[in-house]
């Protein structure tokens, strides 16, 4: 019987396999034998360097953060807790006295068939308009529209209508203000 006989590997086999092991553990081999473990601070790391996607779950803890250190624009709405109400302040100045005096005032023309009316009412002595508008009454309203109806100055409302189509029926224009007085 005869034995196995071994063949070496050629020269070049050997030259290729030893400089593919020293390219590919080259650098975990200088990677290792600079840093050792837990050797990561903040002379290795750059400004903003770290982020929260590069954060594992949990890695910081309550007690990894210093007393103090938080802001209130690192937390979201309504975790932090309202404070204590503090003392009320002093009395602001009055303010202006306002309105007084309220009415409401009109005036009711004639109800005939006349085809067009006009009509106006000034508020009492010692007030001034605040508004004011004007109402049709009368049997034949959808032949009649009101034309004007507008403040005339600080005292005076006046307003218009006419009828649409000539009728013989009988309608009247009412005018009304509101005065009051205006500090």
């Amino acid at each position: 019987m005869r034995g196995f006989s071994i063949k070496h590997p050629a020269p070049a086999m050997v030259v290729a396999c030893l400089a593919l092991g020293i390219a590919l553990g080259g650098t975990s081999v200088a990677a290792v034998s600079q840093l050792g473990r837990n050797t990561v601070g903040t002379q290795q790391l750059r400004n903003a360097a770290v982020t929260n996607p590069k954060l594992r779950n949990s890695s910081v803890t309550s007690l990894k953060v210093a007393n103090r250190s938080l802001l209130r624009v690192d937390f979201a709405p309504g975790q932090i807790p309202p404070g204590p109400i503090g003392p009320g302040g002093p009395a602001g100045p009055a303010g202006p006295a306002g309105l007084s005096g309220l009415e409401r005032v009109e005036i009711a023309g004639p109800s005939n068939s006349a085809t067009i009316k006009s009509n106006q009412i000034a508020c009492s002595a010692g007030k001034r308009l605040l508004g004011g508008g004007a109402r049709l009454d009368g049997s034949i309203l959808d032949n009649v529209a009101i034309q004007h109806s507008f403040p005339d100055n600080d005292n005076i409302y006046r307003a218009r209508a006419a009828e649409v189509v000539t009728n013989a029926g009988n309608w009247s224009l009412t005018v009304f203000a509101i005065c009051g007085v205006a500090a």
